[in-house]
């Protein structure tokens, strides 16, 4: 029996996927709301910071818009797997449940916006695939700079696992030199998703609270920190940029089952006369239009009476105007 109960406790251990969520930039055009731990699923409702409408199935929205018209124009996510925290400072921090891979929470906003059809930047850096694969991307070359064996205490570059690490972290100085030069911002908002993966293997190889884990930290932290400044910078602060970091445990495979639900649920409205869900602005804007509408069609035809009825009468300087040159007529 004690058996059994070790076996379901490490089951759902092992589902439970744990992480956190750090938010570096927010413009103050947004709010993010969250009383509790936050479910990596609803990540996707930062698209709603971009103007884009969410369908959240929990109505688990945390975004909310205070500036309606100053949404900001990109959004920026380094998801860091293997690792339960980062202690970024200056950031609001939450709790973060991953209950889905974080691929899937990119293949849902990606779907998102490819669905409106707009022109926009959308790109996905898994930067274990190394400098090779990611030499010519969509930001154009990236070069690396060799990092300074000598400043170097617990890390070996001569190892595999140390070396890709490291690698890592010079992609992410690459990406943040190539922003300015290769980012211009327009109406059209953009989506960057950057993947951390082999930060993990060296916390394996040489343990949690170790020397080694902690200098790895500390170069990804700054390596991090440069980009969130260059995305910031080029998109003039209207940016939101985001930190997710998960304990490397194998979330469940949940995009299946909700697609296979959306499809029923689609098939279920197909034949219903629903109507069309608007923004939550919608209201505001339609007040706005609709009063405006109002008073300018009142004023319009206040003035057309009273000019309509207007009497000069006797003591106008049009009346005697005309009088005297009709008395000099006869």
């Amino acid at each position: 029996m004690l058996k059994l109960l070790l076996f379901c406790a490490t089951v759902l251990t092992a589902v439970q996927a744990n992480g956190e969520l750090s938010l570096l930039q927010i413009p103050s055009s947004l709010e993010f709301i969250a009383q509790n731990r936050v479910e990596q699923s609803s990540l996707k409702n930062l698209l709603a910071g971009l103007g884009y409408t969410t369908t959240e199935e929990d109505n688990q929205s945390h975004i909310r818009i205070v500036k309606p018209f100053d949404l900001p124009e990109s959004l920026v996510v380094i998801v860091v797997n293997g690792v339960e925290s980062l202690h970024i400072a200056d950031s609001k921090t939450y709790p973060l449940h991953a209950d889905e891979d974080e691929e899937a929470t990119w293949h849902d906003i990606n779907t998102g916006i490819m669905n409106r059809g707009s022109r926009n930047t959308l790109v996905r850096f898994n930067l274990g695939d190394g400098v090779i694969a990611l030499g010519q991307s969509a930001l154009g070359e990236l070069k690396t700079t060799p990092i300074n064996n000598t400043s170097l205490t617990a890390l070996n570059p001569n190892r595999e696992d140390d070396r890709k690490a490291l690698e890592e972290v010079q992609l992410l100085h690459a990406i943040a030199q190539k922003v300015p030069s290769v980012i211009k911002a327009d109406s059209n908002p953009d989506v960057y998703w950057f993947v951390v993966s082999q930060i993990k293997p060296v916390i394996d190889a040489y343990g949690k609270n170790s020397s080694a884990e902690a200098e790895a930290l500390s170069l990804l932290k700054k390596a991090i920190m440069d980009i969130a400044q260059a995305f910031v910078k080029a998109y003039d602060n209207k940016t939101i940029v985001a930190v997710v970091t998960n304990d490397g445990r194998e979330a469940p495979q949940t995009r299946s089952v909700t697609l296979q639900r959306q499809k029923r649920d689609t098939n279920d409205k197909v034949d219903l006369n629903l109507a069309k869900n608007y923004s939550e602005n919608y209201p505001v804007i339609f007040n706005i239009l609709l009063w405006f509408g109002v008073v300018f069609f009142f004023s319009l035809l206040a003035i057309c009476i009273a000019i309509a009825d207007m009497d000069p009468g006797r003591d106008s300087i049009i009346y005697r105007m005309t009088s005297n040159r009709m008395k000099k007529d006869n």
